[in-house]
Parts: structure tokens; C-alpha cells; sequence
């Protein structure tokens, strides 16, 4: 009778009964059942590498722009003649929460938490509560917040005089927050509808309780320390001056991308950055042609077809990086709320070359299959090359 009535509630839990029928195929995946979906993971939030009482040194600290969110923790952030002018401010917080976190591959292999897709519920079968394979790790948290430490930049204006001195002086984020309190860490074990969960719960197991349609484990605990930190983007106040005054630098050239009305803050931000890119190859043109003396109206058409623009804007996503960003700004559509995000980015000197070569290659390749590759053309273009570095 006990092991019925939980399983009348698991099946509850997970959006059916005890007698439902087969579960919805969007749970399925080339034959393996992957459970509930889960919430993500709280935006810019991470479980720290170490739990303490005193962060303040790591507020202020850079992450590199390519970081991807499994390998983030405090360690990883690098403090620069910049990170002076990032202060912090104690403040008083409350609440209780339940939720999701990003937490680094590292930071979850030293709590005993696995990342891949072979956890399953103590005394499974093998292949029972199994779910798909992850990047990195999303960690359930249950806590108490009591303080946070927030960043606090109390000049502005020479924060962003120090970044924009040289390109390697900031990235576009930043650690901007620790919280203080008190919780516990649970890692999810498997899906609650399997038989196997529903005997371990039967069976009273210590530390498992079901939620999201999941059994969770309860591992480490934690007491009056700061456990988690945020990551704040670098932005410049709303009236973002950069984007009408480029910041000047000798080791490369900067632009601002625009998007248009974007359904999200991130689709936004990354049109944004396909824009920019795009002005990076429209500048490109414009030396290539100059450079074309012959047959500079020709090559000037290809240059500016739109294919080339796109195929060349692609293959520079490791050229431009977004220096940063403003505030997104929503804007009211027939379709619903729409955002508008503007982005300073940067393209080096030392990839001029480089980059210029592509494009030459991409315009010399189409005007070949339209036929129109003439030696002269043919010999611009090799002239291109041959001073893309100057």
C-alpha cells in the first residue's frame, strides 16, 4: 500500500497518474527516455570553487570573453589595472529559494557531482534514470540568502577611460556579485516515473526527494558562507556615448554593431554582432577595391554582393570580438515586445591580413564561376594579397 500511494504521487509530481498512458515523445530521443525537462540554470549565477566568509578580492575580476559557462568559477578571473575601479558595496538580502544553478565541470567533480549522462538512482538497473548528456553541470540549490556583495563602480567615466586604453585592459564581463547564506546542494539521480525511484523512495532512503519530475540527492551542505557569484556585462550607462564616439586605439579598429527587433536579449545581441562583422567586411571591401585600380568597379560589384558579405562576415567570428554592450532596449511591436541591442566590437591590426585574404579569396572564387575572372582581374586581386599586411 506504502509503495503504491508514492507512486500515485511521483506520477503526480510528473504531470500524469498511475495509470497514464505512454509518456509525451518529447521526452524521447533516439530511443533513450530523458525524463521532465528541467528549468535552466539562473542566468550569470555559479556555485563557487570555494565556499568562504571573504571574496572581495575576486570583485572586479575580468572573464575572458570565450570562457563557456563549464569552465567558469572566481578562480578563472583576471584582475587588471582596471579592476581598481570596480568597489563593492555589502548589503542586507533575504529569502528562501530553490533553484538552478551553472556550475563548472571542476567545481562539480569536486563536490562528487558527475556531468554525464550515467547517473542513475542507487540499486537501478543498469540504463534505469538515466538522462542525457549534459555540458557542464546544472545544480539544484535549496538556500537562504542573507547578505550579497555588489559591485559598485563610483567612476564611471575613468573605468572606461582605463578600458578603453588598450583592448586587453577589460573584457565585456565582469564578477560583480557574491551571495552569503545557508543551503544545500542536491544533484539530480534520476527520473522519478522509473520503477526503480519509486522503490527508493518507497524504501525511505535518506537525502532523496522528488522534484522537476526528478530524484534528487542531497549532498553538500553549507552554513553562513559566500557560495555563489555572478557575473555582471560590462555596460556603459543608457546614453552609451561610444556608439556615437568610437574609442581610438593603435592596435586595431573598433566598430558598432545594431540589431534589429530581436524576440530575446541574447538573439538581439548576437545580430548585433552579425552587424558588426558585416562593417568589418564593407571596410575590408572598400581597401580592396581601392587597391584595384584596374578593374576596381568589377571587383567593387562582388565585393559588395550580398552572398560574398554574408560567407566573409561568418568566417571573421574569431576576428571581431564584442568589447561590449549596451543596455538592450525594448521596443513594442504588433508581434509582441521586441529588443534592440548595440555593440562596440574590435578588429585587430594582426588580423587584417588575414581577414583580407578571405575576403579576396571569396570574391576571386565567384567571379571565377560567373566566368568573369579575367587576367586583369586576376591580377588586381594577386596585388591585394600580396599588400593586405601593409
Amino acid at each position: 500500500m506504502k509503495l503504491q500511494m508514492i507512486s500515485v504521487l511521483v506520477a503526480a509530481l510528473v504531470g500524469g497518474t498511475a495509470c497514464s498512458g505512454p509518456q509525451d515523445p518529447k521526452f524521447e530521443m533516439q530511443g533513450q527516455e530523458l525524463g521532465p525537462n528541467l528549468k535552466g540554470p539562473r542566468k550569470g549565477v555559479y556555485l563557487r570553487a570555494s565556499f568562504d566568509d571573504d571574496p572581495t578580492h575576486f570583485i572586479g575580476r575580468f572573464l575572458a570573453k570565450d570562457l563557456p559557462d563549464e569552465e567558469i568559477d572566481e578562480n578563472r578571473g583576471i584582475q587588471t589595472e582596471c579592476s581598481k575601479f570596480v568597489t563593492y558595496k555589502d548589503v542586507k538580502s533575504a529569502g528562501n529559494f530553490d533553484e538552478y544553478y551553472n556550475s563548472s565541470t571542476e567545481v562539480s567533480a569536486n563536490l562528487g557531482i558527475q556531468s554525464d549522462a550515467a547517473k542513475v538512482v542507487p540499486g537501478a538497473g543498469e540504463g534505469a534514470g538515466k538522462f542525457g548528456s549534459e555540458s557542464g553541470t546544472s545544480i539544484r540549490v535549496q538556500y537562504d540568502l542573507t547578505r550579497k556583495l555588489v559591485a559598485h563602480v563610483e567612476d564611471p567615466a575613468g573605468f572606461e577611460a582605463c578600458c578603453n586604453a588598450a583592448p586587453g585592459n577589460c573584457t565585456n564581463r565582469y564578477i560583480g556579485e557574491f551571495w552569503y547564506g545557508t543551503g544545500s546542494i542536491y544533484e539530480k539521480s534520476g527520473k522519478a516515473s522509473s520503477a526503480d525511484a519509486q522503490a527508493t523512495l518507497a524504501n525511505g532512503s535518506g537525502g532523496f526527494e522528488v522534484a522537476d519530475g526528478w530524484v534528487w540527492r542531497r549532498g553538500t551542505s553549507f552554513d553562513d558562507v559566500f557560495f555563489a557569484f555572478r557575473v555582471t556585462d560590462r555596460t556603459v550607462a543608457d546614453t552609451c556615448e561610444w556608439a556615437d564616439q568610437l574609442p581610438v586605439s593603435a592596435d586595431g579598429q573598433y566598430f558598432v554593431g545594431l540589431s534589429p527587433p530581436s524576440p530575446s536579449e541574447d538573439i538581439a545581441r548576437t545580430m548585433a554582432m552579425r552587424n558588426a562583422r558585416t562593417q568589418v567586411v564593407q571596410y575590408l571591401g572598400e581597401n580592396i577595391v581601392s587597391m584595384t585600380s584596374s578593374t576596381s568597379g568589377v571587383v567593387a560589384g562582388y565585393v559588395q554582393n550580398d552572398n560574398i558579405v554574408a560567407t566573409v562576415a561568418e568566417g571573421l567570428a574569431s576576428f571581431v570580438k564584442d568589447d561590449r554592450y549596451c543596455a538592450a532596449e525594448m521596443v513594442d511591436t504588433p508581434e509582441g515586445p521586441k529588443y534592440i541591442a548595440r555593440v562596440l566590437a574590435f578588429f585587430p591590426n594582426e588580423k587584417k591580413a588575414e581577414a583580407t585574404n578571405q575576403a579576396v579569396d571569396a570574391v576571386e572564387k565567384q567571379m571565377e564561376a560567373d566566368g568573369k575572372l579575367t587576367p586583369e582581374a586576376k591580377k588586381d586581386l594577386s596585388k591585394v594579397r600580396t599588400n593586405a599586411g601593409n
